[in-house]
């Protein structure tokens, strides 16, 4: 309490006392008992009245003891299993629990990760892929502040996400490894790289890794199977310094749809692990050649970009022109990409809608909103003057055509002016934008049609940026080639608007939840949920067939199968009560991917461990890691002081009294008659 705040209070105890004692003894012969209790009576209401309007205040410590953050994070896929070690992951997770002297030092959660991230609730080691990388990326976004080491809990193996090696995370990690670290003899097909899309009678390029660990100099040859034919095969020589060979050739695509390939290298005598040594993977052959136009009022790195994407597909041709020196007839073209339209472009697009031409806006810094909105009517933004710049966020959800996430999140942001986006016509979002941190539900790259005319529009520039990304990362342009040739396939198609569009993908594995999706529009080409759609999936050789009803779930239908046997599937998805109907193939594989790991890869585990300051504990180890994390100083406890200052006159009570005071005196004075 403040020193003016008690000179206050003191001279508020001597006004009450003189008040009191002026009123009831100054000058009174009388000096009976009584008056001196009304005058203390007198002295406790004038000094409360006083106390209240001083308002004094009493200052509180409250001080916590807040315990470090310990995070365990629990592999809960079926390698664990497949590898025996789902009772040693049990117990030791168990032992953390019942630790009293660990727990007593630390805040301690529990998660289970495979795909995703999740609060432990029990270990049943049935997610069919790993993300060793997702739990840090978590826990980075859910403890921004303070020290939260981390208990990882695995095999060393992950099937997706990203290399769990070059994770940026700020605490330590404690990595335990179960399962045997003892390097076999193993030979692999590790990575394989191909664009998903191909025209017929096109030599498709096809890039495989193969992948040895051992000592001895071997020759294993790699075969390649279509149908039953072996259609690609070669041979090679491998040693303990030269354990990687790389394969590079080309198949042929001469049937339409899709194909379906067994890449497979020969056995090693005695190897434990044979599943890795098949690959599979589908193509889908397009029987379409096309001629694109790219028309633009300025020179960019993106027109570039468009021209290489395209043409990586042998079947299409793209022919970029200025618009001031386009002489030639646009109806020759199946698609006509609009770069950053300005003015000028203006009768461009007369002709586009007066052919009923296929068309794909891409906007930029220099593209001119205000003749854009008024030269079509499908879409318009209202723009600010203010340049923003737009990450790009996959749509999992897209149902128009098949399309995968080639690792948007990673991507560069494109540029664009800031502003709300309206559409007048029915749309679907491939792209999301994504404004720094902030994921948004707007659209950066959206597909729409209008009378059986597809259009595309890309609010930005600088995606050339996203092919290097690409490359980057896998090395290849092939992967988003692959993605753009999607886009573009679906864009040069002239053929008519299809009110029921299905996305399944080719190639499913066992236990993997096998998923097919359809869009169903009605007369107006508006979402009609309330129709009934079908799936029927047929295996002829298995004797199996099965009809299930679609649901109906954010603007599309969804159907999810239960596990089904290995084999190739007939599917057709057709509508109650109406003509229309989508038939297509998918295969099921006799691959369980998280079944080719025989041992513990401990080398990845060990890199994060260096990198964050951690330590790696192996199997047997359990006691060990449990101590040095009791001992290890680095993580105290942490004691927070608050401060915390009460008014007086909050004080209920002082009132109360102050009345009480007042009422007996009252009453005292009124019962012996000095009123």
């Amino acid at each position: 309490m403040e020193i003016e705040k008690l000179l206050y209070i003191c001279l508020a105890v001597f006004a009450a006392l003189f008040i009191a004692a002026f009123q009831y003894l100054w000058k009174n012969e009388e000096k009976s008992q009584l008056n001196y209790w009304l005058s203390f009576f007198r002295f406790m209401t004038i000094f409360l009245i006083l106390l209240l309007l001083i308002n004094p205040s009493i200052k509180k410590i409250d001080v916590e003891t807040i315990k470090p953050n310990l995070l365990v994070a629990v592999d809960n896929s079926k390698s664990i299993k497949y590898n025996s070690q789902n009772e040693a992951v049990k117990n030791l997770v168990e032992r953390i629990k019942k630790d009293s002297e660990l727990n007593n030092k630390y805040d301690i959660s529990f998660f289970g990760f495979g795909t995703g991230l999740y609060p432990l609730e029990e270990l049943k080691f049935e997610e069919s892929q790993t993300n060793l990388s997702i739990p840090f990326q978590e826990f980075s976004r859910l403890h921004k502040t303070g020290s939260s080491p981390v208990i990882l809990i695995s095999d060393g193996y992950q099937t997706v996400g990203n290399a769990v090696e070059f994770v940026n995370y700020k605490s330590p990690v404690f990595p335990f490894i179960v399962g045997d670290t003892t390097v076999l003899e193993d030979i692999y097909i590790s990575q394989l790289n191909i664009n998903p899309f191909t025209f017929i009678n096109n030599q498709l390029p096809v890039e495989l890794f193969i992948n040895y660990t051992g000592s001895k100099p071997i020759s294993k040859n790699l075969n390649v199977f279509h149908k039953g034919t072996k259609v690609y095969s070669e041979q090679f020589q491998f040693s303990k310094n030269k354990n990687v060979r790389t394969a590079s050739f080309f198949l042929k695509a001469t049937d339409k749809g899709n194909q379906f390939y067994t890449a497979k290298v020969e056995e090693l005598d005695n190897e434990q692990n044979t599943q890795n040594n098949t690959k599979n993977f589908s193509i889908n052959v397009i029987e379409e050649k096309s001629d694109i136009l790219i028309l633009t009022s300025i020179v960019h790195p993106d027109l570039g970009m468009l021209k290489k994407s395209i043409e990586s597909n042998k079947q299409r041709t793209a022919t970029i022109s200025a618009v001031s020196d386009f002489k030639g007839k646009i109806t020759d073209y199946q698609l006509i990409i609009l770069y950053q339209p300005t003015a000028i472009f203006k009768n461009i697009f007369s002709e586009i809608t007066h052919n009923n031409l296929n068309y794909f806006v891409i906007t930029g810094r220099s593209t001119d909103w205000n003749f854009l909105n008024t030269v079509q009517s499908s879409f318009s933004k209202k723009v600010s003057t203010e340049k923003e710049n737009y990450s790009p966020i996959f749509n999992s959800n897209y149902a128009t055509f098949l399309s995968t996430d080639i690792g948007f999140s990673n991507f560069a942001p494109i540029e664009d002016y800031f502003g709300d986006i309206a559409f007048s016509v029915p749309y679907q979002i491939l792209l999301f934008q994504k404004i720094g941190n902030i994921e948004t539900e707007k659209p950066l790259l959206a597909t729409f049609e209008n009378n059986n005319q597809k259009s595309a529009i890309l609010f930005g520039e600088n995606s050339w940026r996203w092919r290097m990304n690409s490359f980057v990362e896998n090395k290849t342009f092939e992967r988003f080639d692959g993605f753009f040739a999607g886009l573009i396939h679906y864009l040069v198609s002239s053929d008519s608007k299809n009110r029921l569009n299905v996305t399944v993908n080719p190639i499913y594995y066992p236990n993997e939840v096998i998923q097919i999706s359809a869009n169903y529009l009605d007369e107006n080409f508006n979402f009609d949920n309330r129709s009934k759609l079908w799936l029927t999936v047929a295996n002829e050789e298995a004797n199996f067939i099965k009809k299930i009803p679609f649901a109906a779930l954010n603007n599309r239908f969804i159907v999810e199968l239960p596990t089904i046997p290995f084999g190739e599937y007939k599917y057709t998805v057709s509508v109650e009560n109406q003509d229309n109907r989508v038939s297509g193939s998918f295969k099921v594989l006799p691959f369980e991917i998280e079944a080719q790991f025989i041992n513990a890869n401990y080398q990845q585990l060990n890199k994060i461990a260096t990198n964050t300051n951690g330590f790696t504990f192996y199997n047997k180890q359990e006691q060990n890691l449990i101590d040095y994390l009791i001992k290890n100083n680095r993580f105290k406890n942490v004691q927070k002081a608050t401060i915390s200052k009460t008014p007086l006159i909050e004080w209920k009570w002082i009132l109360g009294l102050m009345i009480l005071s007042l009422s007996i005196e009252w009453f005292t004075r009124k019962y012996y008659g000095k009123i």
